[in-house]
């Protein structure tokens, strides 16, 4: 069976590149800002460099006006580790990476650069990934999400999306309670779903996310963007872009695809 990660490990492999995507896991950066963290490097190479994580699919481009702006995308990640170190590793990993964190801020406090209570100006997450089926398929997955939606509040509860305008995407927790995630603003079949709402978030936050759907040889790439004006701290931010790594498994996995 031919290695699809093998393009991942490839861009991983050079420290320059892996210095680029730490950078982005902070934030989104234009190609200018990259290229001036790169002092030592001409903007040519950082370029280079961008272009083989783009080809990975580890960097998600969007054009605003003049400027490029470069966006990680953590699904080609998130599949190359089920494939090659879940299975074997998970308990082990996560238990040490726990270790050394505690060690490491009993040490010194804090990581640098880091702050438990920082909070910044919204969230931005671009997401990609090819799923192997019709577009058809994975818009009518994506109409029937309650049957699949990886999160929830509560243990037990249901949820529910009305794929029209207007029609809510909400968590049923019986006798009339629950919480709106967001309202349908956009449907296009089978191109596009919008939806504006909070998405679980709490506090004076303004969220949109959208999915479209383009065609491909090899199935249906499916673009997410997700954008929320407020204030978001780190963890939030973090928990955010992993949880949509999430809703993709979870939408291949309903449609029988491997992960």
């Amino acid at each position: 069976m031919a290695d699809d990660t093998a393009a991942v490990w490839k861009a991983l492999a050079d420290p320059t590149r892996r210095a680029i995507l730490d950078l982005l896991h902070d934030r989104a950066r234009t190609t200018g800002e990259l290229s001036d963290a790169f002092p030592s490097k001409t903007r040519f190479a950082v370029m280079k460099h961008l272009g083989v994580l783009e080809q990975a699919g580890l960097v998600v481009v969007r054009r605003r006006g003049r400027e490029r702006w470069n966006h990680l995308n953590g699904v080609p990640l998130r599949a190359a580790y089920e494939r090659w170190m879940r299975t074997y590793a998970d308990r082990w990993a996560t238990s040490l990476l726990r270790l050394r964190d505690a060690a490491e801020q009993r040490e010194g406090g804090s990581m640098p650069g880091t702050s438990a209570t920082a909070t910044s100006g919204g969230l931005d997450v671009q997401q990609e990934v090819v799923v192997a089926a019709s577009r058809e398929q994975v818009f009518d997955a994506l109409c029937r999400m309650g049957e699949w939606w990886p999160h929830t509040f509560r243990e037990g509860s249901s949820v529910h999306l009305e794929p029209r305008v207007g029609g809510r995407f909400w968590e049923d927790w019986g006798s009339g309670d629950g919480a709106l995630y967001a309202t349908v603003t956009g449907i296009r079949r089978p191109e596009r779903l919008a939806c504006s709402g909070p998405m679980g978030l709490s506090g004076p936050v303004a969220g949109v996310f959208a999915m479209d759907l383009e065609e491909r040889p090899d199935g249906t790439l499916v673009r997410l963007s997700h954008q929320v004006l407020g204030p978001i701290d780190d963890e939030a931010r973090s928990s955010y872009e992993r949880g949509w790594v999430e809703v993709f498994d979870a939408l291949r996995g309903h449609l029988g695809l491997a992960g």
